[in-house]
């Protein structure tokens, strides 16, 4: 009898140029990295605000409607001030999002927290999910290890953006790029955009 085992997806392909994110539908990659710089006139004023002041959000939402539903937030928490600058970023995230997710809707969400809220190593129970931390420690991962902690972890820069392949992903090739919430850090709550296909969805 031949054992037939799972393929494994557990390359990064990383760049500065967005069109990384394309490429987690190639064979083996499990993770996307987009690594770009967060525009200082979005980050100086999130830093300034208390964490009660963030904008909170959770809604599924197609492309057109992300804008507007962030500007809501911000004014729900008295973030005006730089509710212009995150919802043509987080409309932006979404549009990337799009390009890989066939699903015609989005589950948008803004999150807030101060501590570690998903301390142990995981890949998601969804198709695909795309992070970006806006405030705050970036999201760390790491190919899975022997005992499933990775043997080497790295951190996702501020404003980077993290294409990650989940445990529903459509395609062949099991996910061995895990990640998890960076360890606590004191007086600095996070802000992190966390992007899902809503529904159905196919990788294009």
């Amino acid at each position: 009898m031949t054992t037939v085992l799972p393929s494994i997806a557990a390359a990064v392909n990383s760049s500065s140029d967005p069109q990384v994110l394309l490429t987690i539908g190639t064979p083996g990659v499990s993770l996307a990295l987009w690594n770009r710089s967060l525009n200082e006139d979005l980050a100086s004023p999130l830093d300034l605000l208390p964490a009660d002041r963030l904008p909170r959000l959770r809604r599924r939402l197609g492309p057109a409607s992300v804008a507007g539903a962030v500007h809501e937030a911000c004014e729900a928490t008295g973030a005006g001030a730089c509710a212009a600058l995150l919802a043509a970023d987080v409309e932006a995230l979404a549009a990337h999002a799009m390009r890989v997710f066939t699903s015609p809707l989005l589950e948008i969400r803004l999150d807030v927290t101060e501590g570690q809220p998903c301390p142990k190593w995981h890949v998601d129970a969804v198709p695909g999910r795309l992070l970006c931390t806006l405030r705050g420690p970036g999201t760390e991962y790491g190919a899975v290890g022997p005992d499933v902690a990775p043997r080497s972890i790295h951190r996702m820069a501020r404003g980077a953006v993290g294409l990650f392949r989940g445990k529903l992903w459509p395609g062949q090739g099991r996910a061995a790029i895990l990640h998890r919430s960076p360890p606590r850090d004191a007086g600095s709550p996070r802000l992190l955009v966390v992007i899902d296909p809503a529904g159905e969805a196919e990788i294009s």
